[in-house]
Order: structure tokens, then sequence, then C-alpha cells
């Protein structure tokens, strides 16, 4: 048997199944944001890259929190009904990211194992007044929230992969900043920009289905002014957020980051105050990096978007094509917006986390808080 192996053992009895809290000191995250089909999974992967640092990809808690009806001060520990299935949420994501993940870094541990982690994580959240750390004698003075919750079960992620620092990925996040940064003081961000008719492209030539264990939507999904206003508002609402210097916030461009993924690293270290160790040149591609797509974007649907975000892509330092539109267009056009509507409806009708979505997005883009 091999140290490495029997380290893990350890690991996993002392901190992911351990029935004590096993984390005695807050730190505050990096939170990445952007949008989908920017490459956020390949710099989620750069950041677990960087000495001390275990990044999340795609994790949701607040997106978690809300369809629980679970506000950031809302104390769990008078609903033990809800803060099991928050956890349970959490644990689900971690399940699938370790059976589906195929191209990114994933926790070393079983199928098994976020459900046990789960139930240990409960105990110890049942037990905190009979634990005598400067923690949770804190703990016992004010609520048990979900940020609480949430930091407990990623440190037992990061501890278990030999870190001591840690962060998770939610595109749409950038919606909630302000809020997120007031709830993780000292929180710092990552916002993944990419040329939105890139993107775009890129949600159009998903398969029509969501293939099973996929984190890639599917062009269902998309709508080039849908699309095209959430850039524009995911930009917007960044640069608004800088302008009021309520947290660090860096950006990177989708184009540095494949071009030279070295160097981004590089900055991104210095902004998180580490270094680079591992290999940030993924093994195998993720589908935001393939080239060659065979659907292109009709002129109509660049020139919408060129429309509805050209001064923020102007801003960005995306130059304009300004395609002139053609009548046959229009067919392609009726029928994606057709499917994307017919799409969303069923999701509201049918799913509570997306309803949940939607009604954000709504907000984000109608200014109403």
């Amino acid at each position: 048997m091999s140290i490495q192996t029997n380290s893990k053992q350890t690991s996993l009895e002392t901190v992911v199944k351990s029935t004590t809290l096993v984390n005695h000191a807050t730190t505050p995250p990096v939170i990445v944001v952007g949008l989908p089909r920017s490459g956020s999974s390949y710099l989620a992967h750069v950041l677990s890259c960087l000495d001390n640092w275990f990044i999340f990809d795609d994790l949701y808690p607040y997106q978690k929190a809300a369809t629980l009806g679970i506000s950031s001060t809302f104390d769990l520990s008078k609903d033990p009904e809800r803060l099991q299935k928050f956890v349970n949420k959490l644990s689900w994501q971690l399940w699938a990211k370790i059976k589906y993940e195929k191209n990114f870094q994933v926790p070393n541990l079983s199928l098994e194992d976020p459900f046990e982690m789960e139930a240990a994580l409960l105990t110890a959240f049942q037990q905190i007044p009979h634990q005598q750390t400067e923690r949770t004698a804190a703990a016992q003075q004010g609520p048990l929230t979900w940020p609480q919750v949430l930091e407990e079960w990623m440190m037992r992620l990061t501890i278990h992969g030999q870190k001591c620092r840690w962060g998770y990925k939610t595109p749409q996040d950038f919606m909630h900043m302000d809020e997120l940064s007031r709830i993780f003081p000292e929180a710092k961000f990552i916002y993944i920009l990419r040329d939105p008719r890139k993107m775009m492209r890129s949600f159009k030539n998903l398969p029509r289905v969501k293939t099973e264990g996929s984190q890639d939507g599917e062009s269902r999904q998309y709508h080039p002014a849908v699309y095209a206003l959430y850039w524009k508002n995911a930009y917007e609402k960044v640069h608004a957020f800088q302008q009021k210097g309520r947290a660090p916030v860096e950006v990177v461009k989708f184009e540095d980051l494949v071009r030279s993924p070295e160097a981004v690293a590089e900055r991104l270290a210095n902004f998180l105050g580490t270094t680079v160790i591992g290999n940030v040149i993924a093994e195998k591609s993720n589908t935001s990096l393939k080239s060659g797509s065979p659907k292109e974007l009709t002129n109509t649907e660049t020139l919408l978007c060129e429309k509805i975000a050209g001064p923020a892509m102007r801003s960005a330092g995306y130059p304009l094509s300004e395609p002139s539109p053609k009548l046959l267009d229009i067919i392609d056009f009726l029928k994606t917006s057709a499917t994307f509507t017919r799409y969303q409806l069923e999701r509201i009708a049918t799913n509570k986390k997306a309803r949940t979505s939607v009604i954000a997005f709504i907000k984000s883009i109608l200014k109403v808080k």
C-alpha cells in the first residue's frame, strides 16, 4: 500500500467524514463569474493549478439556497430539514462532478463519499454546542447561515486536496456580486470575458438536448437577442461593481486564456498572492475551446448582437463587423425563437430551480432588486 493511498484514507476519515467541524478560521473565497460558453470551466482548472487553491467548477450555492427560500441570514440550526436539503444539493453536485467530469480536475473521492461527507457534516453541525473551539463558540452566539455551511463543506474538500484556500465558479453570480461581497468579506472575483458572437456560436452548436452528465447545456437554450442582452448585462454589471470598489475584480479574456494560458495563470497567481504549481494546459479539450463549428451565426444574428451589445463590445475591445442582414435569415431566427420560447416555458412550469434562475435574470435585466 502506497503512502499516498494511506494519506488519502487518513484524510477521508479525519477531514471529509469528520463528525466535528474541521474549519476553525474564516477564509474568504474567490468567485468566478461570467457567462456560459466563455471558457469558465477551463479558467476554474487554471485556478486549481495555483498553490493552495481549490476551485469547485459550477457549484451554484447562492442559487441552491434561493431555491430553498434560504436567505444569507436565515438560521439553519432552527430548520434542520432545510439544512439537510441544502447540503444534499451540494452533495449531488459533487457526486455529478466525480461521475461525469472528463476534462478537468475532480476531488479524489468515490461516488459514495459525498453522501458520507453529508451525513458527517450534518452531525458536526448538530454537535456545535458541545465543541469548545473559538469558532464554534462564536457560532453559538449567531445563526448558522448557508455561507457558513458552504465554507465548512468546501474546506473539507480543500483540506482533503492538501490545500488551504477555496473558491467556486458560478457564471451567473455576476448578478449577485454586491450581496456576495457582503456575505463573504474580503472575497475576490474573477470575470471571464469572451467575444459574445463566439459565445453565441458555441451555444448554437451544442446538441439539441443535453446529454447525461453533461455540463454543457443544450442548443434549445440559445437565442441571439437574449444572449446578446445577457452578455451586455454581465459586462455592465461587472464594470459598475468595479467602479464601486467593494471587492477586487480581475478580468480575464477567453482569447488571452487560450492564446497564453501560462501568462494568464501567472497574472491570476499574482492577484491571489500565490504561485503556479500545476499544469495549466488541459490534458483534454473543453468544449468551449473547440473551433471549426459547422453552424456559423447568420448575418442577422451577428447584427442583432452588435446592435444590442455594440457599445459594451467596443469598450471590451471587440470590434464590430456590421454585416448586412439577409431576408432568408428570418426563417432561422423564427425557428430559433419558437424553440427557445417553448423550452423556457417548459422549464418554468416544471423546474423550481429554473424559475428562480429566470426570475433572477429578468430582475437583473430590468434592474429590479
